[in-house]
């Protein structure tokens, strides 16, 4: 910082000094006087500018090919060993120790009481029914039937034959031209990503629990209930039967034979003849015409336009602009502003010197005597155009149509009119005469002898049973029970729960991303054309004969049996009951209790340990060494030819002012010196 400010001091001092110089030269005037720096008009001081041609060296962009490494990389499938680890099942045998309750069988004494049946005898009075019959005069109805002859009409189907007009649908058939779209497929290969999920085992510490069996034992109360008998005293009633005599009135039935006429309807049968009408089928072949559609099948050419793109290389006139910039010398005129008396006055030097850049107090880098005015010369940079043409190739797709053959199927229908012969079944009415049995009945009077039930009233006499209730009292044994607390060691087992470790092997995956063809296929459209058979139908109007029926009604006389009520009498014999009292003797059983012992064998589970074996299935981690294939991306470096701007210097012819003071004569810069003084 203080360096630049000692310089800028510095500076300062030398313009002033050359300022008072340059005071010093000019005269009162303010113009150039005769010595000074100033030049007059046609004084022998005035400078003569000349222009020279001078070289000078100028930066200038220019494209050069340079050779540039360029990396480029290609695909390559190469194998390598993945080694894989697969769980293979293995089976092993082992052994387990195990705890059975094993039943055993034992045997105690036990005493019981039984209730035995003990038969004893006992006289029981019983009442009997006696039945009695007896004759009743009892009136009943019969149907007794009755044939009368009734006028009945039945009616009869007669077929008659009548000619019908109908229309008939008849097939017609034409071809017609039709378009049709086929989607051709074109296979097609495009490459496509996929993740594939490999599988892996990794080993995994597992705590788990178990379950252990503990035998222990414990005190249990339980209750028994024990039998024990006791004796109570129990009232209870009696009945205790005795005897009275009783009168009594009997209908006692007797019978009366009595004669008695009767009318009996006797059925008797008869055959009469009766006509009647059967339809008799018989079957007839008439002649049948009927039209097929028969299908042919033709095999025809044809021609179909395919459309292909073809590449087709051409060349391209282009026209790249090639140019650079350049530094070109551009010549101005002196800047005005010279004082009255001749002077070249700036902001620098008031008293008429021309000041530059280069010298602020009139003075000129490379001008003689460093006075007069110049024209300004500047430099520019400037875009110098260089147009260059030449081909390129180009290419593009040209669709070509050609037309290609064929072959396709029709199948159309013929029509072909062919005659058969049909079976139609018809009827004709034909009259029979068969013989119906029909039944009649006729009236007989008959007489039978009836036995008449009749009924006479006696008195009896007989020894009724009465009871009267007495109360006794006696002493029952009363089975009864009490309840009693025992104790007894009862065997349980305990479950403790442990934790132990195992290593378990955990199946995890990982996503690979995989590179492959896939083809697939792609549906072109196209357009073609068949003949089609179109069906169509027409209406003809045909005539046939039809067989119809119409119904005549017939009368005939039909014999029509029915039933008539009739109200007759008869004797039915009737049975009533009477009451008869006896005694007998009824053996009966009671229950007493006999104490009583027996064995009695009970089971009780012993616990046993017993070893088995079972199969367990266990997973054992094998690996292998499987190639796999994957791609690499292999670097190669070629040499590229690459178009590089480059700033150069180059040479350039710059007109140059040179100003000459007499004899001597010396260039003079940009804006040195004056050209005229007045």
């Amino acid at each position: 910082m203080n360096k630049n400010m000692n310089r800028g001091f510095a500076g300062l001092c030398i313009a002033l000094l050359c300022a008072a110089n340059v005071f010093a030269q000019c005269g009162d005037c303010t113009g150039c006087s005769s010595g000074s720096g100033c030049v007059a008009a046609g004084g022998a001081d005035c400078p003569t500018v000349t222009y020279e041609t001078r070289t000078v060296m100028r930066p200038q962009l220019v494209s050069e090919t340079r050779m540039v490494p360029t990396t480029t990389y290609k695909t390559e499938t190469r194998t390598r060993m993945r080694t894989v680890t697969r769980q293979v099942a293995k089976v092993q045998t082992r052994e387990q120790t195990y705890t059975v309750n094993v039943p055993e069988v034992r045997t105690k004494t036990e005493t019981y009481t039984v209730c035995v049946p003990v038969e004893y005898t006992e006289e029981v009075p019983y009442k009997v029914q006696v039945p009695v019959t007896t004759e009743v005069e009892q009136t009943y109805t019969v149907c007794v039937p009755k044939t009368t002859e009734v006028e009945r009409s039945y009616t009869v189907c007669v077929p008659y034959k009548e000619t019908e007009t109908y229309m008939a649908t008849v097939p017609v058939t034409e071809q017609v031209e039709q378009e049709y779209t086929v989607h051709v497929p074109v296979q097609k290969t495009r490459t496509e990503n996929y993740d594939v999920c490999v599988r892996y085992t990794e080993p995994v510490e597992q705590e788990y629990t178990v379950q252990v069996p503990v035998k222990k034992m414990r005190t249990e109360t339980y209750q028994v209930c024990v039998p024990y008998t006791d004796t109570v005293t129990q009232t209870y009633n009696v009945q205790v039967p005795y005897t009275e005599p009783h009168t009594y009135t009997v209908q006692v039935p007797y019978c009366e034979t009595v004669e008695q006429p009767y009318s009996v309807c006797v059925p008797y049968t008869e055959q009469v003849e009766q006509p009647y009408t059967v339809m008799v089928p018989y079957t007839e072949e008439v002649e049948q015409t009927y039209t097929v559609q028969t299908p042919v099948t033709e095999t025809k050419t044809a021609t179909r336009t395919v459309t292909k793109c073809v590449p087709v290389t051409t060349m391209k006139t282009v026209t790249e602009d090639h140019g650079s910039y350049e530094c070109q010398a551009v010549e101005t005129a002196a800047a005005a502003g010279c004082g009255s008396c001749g002077g070249c006055s700036t902001a620098c030097n008031p008293c008429g010197g021309c000041a530059t850049a280069c010298d602020p107090c009139g003075g000129a880098a490379g001008v003689v005597g460093g006075s007069g005015c110049a024209p300004v010369v500047t430099y520019r940079k400037v875009w110098v155009p260089n147009l260059v043409t030449k081909e390129v190739p180009v290419t593009t797709y040209e669709r070509q149509t050609t037309e290609e053959p064929y072959t396709y199927t029709t199948t159309h229908c013929v029509t072909e009119t062919k005659t058969r012969k049909v079976p139609v079944t018809r009827c004709r009415p034909e009259t029979k005469t068969r013989l119906v049995n029909v039944t009649r009945y006729r009236t007989e009077q008959r007489m039978r002898t009836v036995q008449v039930r009749k009924m006479r009233p006696e008195e009896r006499t007989c020894n009724v049973t009465k009871y009267k209730t007495e109360t006794h009292t006696r002493e029952v044994p009363v089975r009864r029970t009490r309840m009693e607390t025992h104790e007894r060691q009862v065997p349980y087992c305990e479950m403790v729960t442990e934790t132990r470790k195992r290593t378990v092997n955990v199946p995890k995956t990982r996503i690979e991303t995989r590179t492959r063809e896939v083809p697939y296929c792609e549906m072109v459209p196209e357009t073609r054309k068949r003949m089609v058979t179109l069906c169509s139908t027409k209406q003809e109007e045909r005539t046939r004969e039809v067989t119809k029926y119409r119904n005549e009604t017939h009368t005939k006389m039909v014999p029509v049996t029915k039933m008539v009520n009739e109200t007759r009498t008869r004797m039915v014999p009737q049975t009533t009951y009477k009451t008869e009292e006896g005694t007998r003797t009824v053996t009966k059983t009671r229950m007493e209790e006999q104490t009583r012992q027996r064995d009695v064998n009970y089971t009780v589970c012993v616990k046993q340990e017993r070893v088995r074996t079972y199969n367990v299935t266990v997973c054992e981690n094998v690996t292998e060494e499987v190639p796999e294939e994957y791609t690499v991306c292999i670097p190669e470096t070629t040499m590229k030819e690459v178009q590089v701007q480059v700033c150069k210097p180059v040479p350039t012819t710059v007109q140059v002012p040179v100003y000459s003071y007499g004899a001597a004569a010396a260039p003079m810069a940009t804006g040195a010196g004056c050209t005229n003084c007045n």
